[in-house]
């Protein structure tokens, strides 16, 4: 029967197609064909920029100290870019402080301010005074704080301290709780009658005491 052997052919014919068709991929440890090996793309690494690799941390210490313009507030006490000094170990009378010289009262306070003021427009600091008017640039380095939280710092124009001239013109006192660093000026104040030292006086804290209550 031609149609019959006809659809047998065609049978085995079908029956033989899976076969032909796996010898014709390359065989696998698992029998299956290879999987395509693909793989994203990765970004580009940023390299910083030469600007941000040279520009300083923003934790890096700052120097210590503080340099400006000064001013004089009284006989102890500066004022630089705003910020407030007490001069570290010394005392000075206060502004409104009166002594007594050759039997008469004189605003021994307000002298004291005047030779602070003196210093800071003098050039005696090697050069670093300003004439013409300008304020002095003066350098202030603190040590501690006072009872109101004011910086008491060694202020110096140029190479001059001026806790150190004040209290060897006779103008301020060693003031102990600082400490004793500038004994040696006082004793030569003392000496030599200067300042303070050629009438009586009150000394600035036992004054404050007395009138102000500290």
């Amino acid at each position: 029967m031609p149609v019959t052997r006809a659809i047998l052919l065609l049978l085995s014919g079908l029956l033989a197609m899976p076969s032909a068709l796996a010898q014709a991929l390359p065989p696998t440890a698992t029998g299956r064909a290879p999987v395509p090996n693909v793989r994203a793309t990765l970004p580009p690494k940023v390299q910083p920029s030469a600007a941000a690799a040279s520009a300083p941390s923003q934790t890096e210490p700052r120097p210590p100290g503080t340099a400006g313009a000064g001013r004089a507030i009284n006989g102890d006490t500066v004022r630089i870019e705003g910020r407030t000094f007490r001069l570290w170990g010394i005392d000075a009378p206060e502004i409104i402080q009166a002594c007594q010289l050759d039997g008469r009262n004189y605003a021994c306070g307000r002298e004291a301010a005047a030779h602070l003021r003196t210093l800071l427009s003098s050039d005696a600091g090697s050069g670093a005074g300003a004439p013409g008017g300008v304020a002095a640039q003066i350098v202030c380095e603190p040590r501690t704080s006072d009872r109101f939280g004011r910086p008491a710092a060694i202020c110096r124009l140029g190479d001059m301290d001026l806790g150190a001239e004040m209290v060897r013109a006779g103008w301020a006192l060693v003031f102990a709780p600082h400490g004793t660093d500038y004994a040696p000026q006082e004793a030569e104040a003392r000496a030599a009658l200067k300042g303070l030292w050629a009438g009586s006086f009150e000394a600035p804290w036992e004054w404050r005491a007395r009138r102000l209550g500290e």
